[in-house]
């Protein structure tokens, strides 16, 4: 059993405080300093990491179903290059590597529309495909994007109706 000492039988006492309060309170701010640190060190990982997710996002939204299997369609490739631009094949390139098959279907299409940066793109995650499929994937998309009757995602002729129905991403405004 413990006896009783300082102000309030709690042990030692300092100033009116418990003798570990001054050591918390200095712990607790060395923390938060560390945690804003790691949080500005890892801003950009961060911000890449959302807009990974982001586009992700429009992938799933805008895929199709058809004989109860997945897949993309052209509401697919069109609300996914509505939503990036060259800026954006750095995340691109790291969703070749997603581990679903139609996110790297959707994603290397629309880096084959891209143009040369796209390409080079494409070129890089092949370098660092992990497996034999991802690698096909790739392949096939360089294949599309120097064929030259390939036409540009956003030129496919669609209704005004068709074209509501595909869900983008948030406006560039609300991004920033």
């Amino acid at each position: 059993m413990l006896a009783p000492s300082g102000s309030r039988g709690l042990g030692p006492a300092r100033r009116g405080r418990p003798l570990g309060a001054v050591t918390v309170g200095r712990a607790s701010v060395a923390c938060v300093a560390l945690l804003v640190a790691v949080a500005l060190a890892s801003t950009p990982d961060a911000a890449e990491r959302s807009r990974y997710d982001e586009l992700k996002s429009v992938i799933d939204r805008n895929t199709g179903f058809a004989h109860m299997t997945r897949g993309v369609n052209l509401y697919t490739l069109i609300a996914l290059r509505s939503c990036v631009t060259e800026q954006d094949i750095p995340v691109l390139t790291r969703l070749l590597t997603d581990r679903d098959h139609v996110t790297q279907l959707a994603t290397a299409n629309v880096l084959a529309d891209l143009g040369e940066n796209g390409t080079r793109g494409l070129r890089q995650g092949l370098a660092v495909a992990p497996d034999v499929r991802t690698r096909s994937v790739i392949e096939d998309a360089l294949r599309e994007a120097e064929s030259p009757t390939r036409r540009p995602i956003q030129d496919y002729p669609l209704s005004q109706q068709e074209r509501q129905r595909i869900r983008g991403c948030r406006p560039p405004a609300a991004r920033e």
